[in-house]
């Protein structure tokens, strides 16, 4: 039994890919020592994540409040505004769970992160462009870093 230099993971000395991340196994990997794996800590992606949630959540309360109004006082495209409020509203939702994911998997929680801020931004443009920045920047960080 030896272990993998990538996770730390136990296999079996006729693996050759590790059966918890996939890594290739080098012929190195069978000393019977346990590799100590450093892993990256995903606090910035998170904190950036969820603030751009948070932000995406103000933003579409803006959206839902303007979307009332101007129902109220028979606007048209009130409605409209009231949808893309609720779109935000998931969108950040989305970001936030992205954030929080980051921490489990960084690149799909970065991808969540970007998809969400995309959606941000298409839904209520110049209110979530705070929140899209901040989570857009995440999903970014959460990609490229090691």
């Amino acid at each position: 039994m030896g272990y993998c230099t990538k996770c730390g993971e136990e296999n079996s000395d006729e693996s050759k890919f590790c059966d918890n991340c996939g890594a290739p196994l080098k012929k190195s990997y069978t000393d019977q020592t346990k590799v100590e794996v450093v892993k990256t800590s995903r606090t910035i992606e998170m904190v950036l994540g969820i603030l751009g949630g948070v932000f995406g959540l103000i933003g579409a309360i803006v959206a839902f409040f303007i979307g009332s109004l101007g129902t109220a006082f028979g606007a048209t495209g009130a409605s409209d505004v009231t949808g893309l409020g609720a779109s935000a509203f998931l969108a950040s939702i989305v970001g936030i769970v992205g954030a929080v994911y980051v921490t489990k998997n960084p690149k799909i929680g970065g991808i969540i992160l970007i998809i969400s801020a995309i959606w941000l931004l298409i839904s209520i443009s110049l209110f979530g462009l705070l929140g899209a920045a901040l989570l857009g920047i995440a999903g970014v960080i959460a990609l490229i870093r090691n």
